[in-house]
């Protein structure tokens, strides 16, 4: 092979030009093109001997113009770097190319001519929009999905001031279809459902799959005075059966609805729909919730105090509270109930009732749990090693479900009484038993852990359940709570008076001791007292307070007509 030296400069650039896969072109001023590579040829479908000495060939009137416009500003120095137009092929059909300019100038610098270069970005923008539509589209169903229910929110915003809604849908209970018949059945229920919401809905509204069994429709120009009843309609609509598998399958769904706000974003009112939907969840599933400023300030709520409540512990603002439990033959305080606060930096000292469900619901509540049972086991710790009258006082530590279901929970008790020295038979945890309906298995498993342990179990709320005996056999309690609503009605409602009788000697029956919740009044205490209730626990006695106020009435004999300090004055409930 001879040396590059060998061959001329214009040898070389020709063989550049021929053989470059970029679609090359130089227009002259007269805007006749005077080279045509094969690349071009190509591309565009004209022939060199079909283009030099002519114009561009560009069929489309408005390309034309455009090429007029760009290749103008070439020859007065501006050049270009992969500008994205659209031409067409010789035989009609689109193509989308990439074009850069260099003006090309003679020895006195003036611009005689134009190099053209363009690129065929055809299957490239076709591969960026089919993504783009993916990225809006629902495969399974093909309807839009969230971000193309967004883009369909903004654009009916910013071209109708018409009052627009969302509705937000859900299948209940769908997850038993899928574990019933299989996915594949699953995917048949979703694309039957999506298609008889797109034949119940009004042409002009938007149907979007946003994910799993969630579905909403974007309807505008509503009148809100109707929208209850239009929703209603949709909704019985599409709850009529199904064929899945060759099989008829009934659903039921549950809405929840969001009237757009003016200058509202788009992910706002979906956002407010999914509020509504979570409300009607909650409340009766299988009808509708429409979103007043109320319930979304209340969600908005929750939300800061779920925020709130992860690391609450490690910050230091949960505070524990004890209330005495005292033998009834003697008001000797022979226990107390761990009690849980929290202190909000901004809203002061909340109540259990306030935080332990979002606690429960967030998965916050292990580590509340946590700190609870090694703050109770010490602190009892503390007060035996400072006062004999805490000798043989027992600390009653409350378990929620999700405590029960983590595997970690017997460990955790472990590691407090350990930590504390604390006998294990003086800890007494505490369940419902609504707890232990919830998930059977899992409190079976750590109950018997815990008892093997050497802690003492306690039901709670006693009668309060659908299963009440059950959980006696079928659960190593030693120490029953009868729930407060009994016996408020002792000695007054017969009702309740039987039923608290029968459930002390059921109790005694089982070799259980038993302690009365709630006791408030002498005359309760006198009653239950009779019934052979070995302790009591209640307002009548002492109110919940913090460890300093309640170590007073360590080895007390707490009565009403006792001259002593009374919490209650100090101390909410």
């Amino acid at each position: 092979m001879p040396p590059i030296s060998d061959f001329s400069e214009q040898e070389l650039l020709r063989a550049v030009v021929m053989g470059s896969p970029s679609a090359l072109l130089v227009v002259q001023a007269d805007r006749q093109v005077i080279l045509w590579n094969p690349a071009a040829e190509r591309l565009f479908g004209w022939a060199a001997s079909d283009v030099v000495g002519r114009e561009i060939p560009i069929p489309d009137d408005g390309a034309r113009e455009e090429s007029s416009r760009l290749f103008s500003g070439a020859f007065q120095g501006q050049d270009l770097v992969g500008i994205q137009v659209r031409r067409r092929h010789r035989d009609g059909h689109p193509l989308d190319v990439a074009l850069s300019t260099v003006a090309l100038h003679d020895t006195a610098g003036k611009v005689v001519a134009v190099l053209g270069a363009f690129e065929d970005v055809t299957a490239r923008k076709a591969a960026e929009a089919e993504l783009a539509r993916q990225a809006r589209m629902d495969d399974l169903t093909g309807l839009v999905n969230r971000q193309g229910l967004l883009e369909q929110l903004q654009q009916v915003q910013l071209s109708a001031r018409r009052q627009m809604a969302v509705i937000a849908i859900d299948l209940d209970h769908f997850k038993q279809v899928n574990d019933a018949f299989g996915y594949p059945s699953g995917d048949e229920l979703l694309g039957a459902f999506a298609e008889r919401l797109l034949n119940s809905v009004r042409p002009d509204d938007v149907v979007a799959r946003l994910e799993g069994a969630a579905f909403a429709v974007l309807m505008v120009g509503v009148d809100p005075s109707s929208l209850e009843t239009v929703v209603g309609r949709l909704l019985k609509s599409l709850t009529e059966s199904y064929q899945v598998g060759g099989q008829e399958v009934d659903i039921n769904v549950t809405g929840g609805v969001a009237l757009r706000y003016q200058r509202e974003v788009p992910a706002e009112v979906l956002r407010r729909a999914g509020v509504a939907l979570h409300y009607a969840k909650q409340v009766s599933r299988g009808s509708f919730q429409v979103l007043d400023e109320a319930l979304d300030r209340a969600f908005q709520d929750r939300v800061e105090l779920s925020t709130g409540l992860r690391g609450a512990a490690q910050r230091g603002e949960l505070r524990l509270h004890y209330q005495p439990i005292v033998t009834a033959t003697s008001g000797v305080t022979v226990g107390v109930e761990a009690l849980v606060r929290w202190e909000h930096p901004e809203r002061g000292l909340l109540s259990p009732d306030k935080f332990i469900p979002l606690a429960e619901e967030t998965g916050s509540i292990s580590a509340i749990g946590r700190w609870v049972l090694r703050q109770a086991c010490t602190m009892l710790r503390d007060w035996t090693d400072s006062d004999p009258a805490a000798a043989n006082l027992s600390m009653s530590v409350n378990l929620s479900v999700a405590q029960l279901q983590d595997r970690d929970l017997v460990n955790d008790v472990r590691a407090a009484l350990d930590h504390s020295g604390l006998a294990p038979e003086r800890l007494h945890l505490e369940v419902t038993e609504s707890v232990l309906i919830s998930d059977p298995a899992s409190a079976s498993r750590a109950l018997g852990e815990l008892r093997d342990l050497g802690v003492t179990l306690a039901i709670d709320d006693f009668g309060t359940g659908n299963s009440s005996l059950t959980a006696l056999q079928r659960f190593p309690f030693q120490v029953l709570k009868i729930d407060r609503s009994f016996v408020s009605g002792i000695g007054t409602r017969a009702e309740d008076t039987t039923i608290v009788a029968a459930t002390l000697a059921l109790a005694h029956g089982l070799g259980l001791k038993v302690v009365a919740e709630g006791v408030e009044t002498q005359a309760q205490a006198d009653l239950l007292t009779e019934d052979g209730c070995e302790e009591l626990q209640g307002f009548l006695f002492a109110r919940p307070g913090p460890a300093s106020v309640i170590r007073r009435l360590l080895g007390r004999t707490l009565r009403p007509d006792d001259d002593r300090p009374q919490p209650a004055q100090q101390l909410s409930a």
